[in-house]
């Protein structure tokens, strides 16, 4: 997807992929197509994420762009991968982490923790 924006391809395209990848698995959504003209499923998770009341609030975010189908607790749980997602998808590939970084924020998040798991 970042190719079609970019026409460049570096190590951390596979990063913004990856966040691509965990935004659907949060929205329950298809990357592209069900938004309108020119939207994809990154600018319209910012664009509600941006009309919230207090925009930086992460549980505020998942709560508004998440699946209804996903079971409303752990909200911490989803909380820790939307922040990932949304590292892995910053504009400039320079500010997005490495697939490195990315295992260790999922490994030392609540998404490691699997009795937290039951509740999907």
């Amino acid at each position: 997807m970042e190719y079609a924006y970019t026409l460049r391809v570096d190590e951390k395209s596979d990063v913004y992929s990856f966040g691509v990848v965990l935004l659907e698995l949060i929205t329950g959504r298809r990357p592209v197509g069900s938004f309108g003209d020119g939207v994809d499923i990154m600018h319209w998770v910012r664009k509600v994420t941006a009309e919230l009341p207090d925009p930086s609030d992460a549980a505020a975010a998942v709560l508004a762009v998440a699946d209804r189908r996903l079971a409303p607790e752990p909200v911490a749980l989803v909380v820790d991968l939307y922040k990932v997602a949304m590292a892995c998808v910053e504009e400039a590939s320079t500010a997005r982490p490495t697939m490195r970084e990315v295992v260790h924020m999922l490994s030392s998040s609540a998404a490691a923790q699997p009795s937290d798991l039951h509740a999907f």
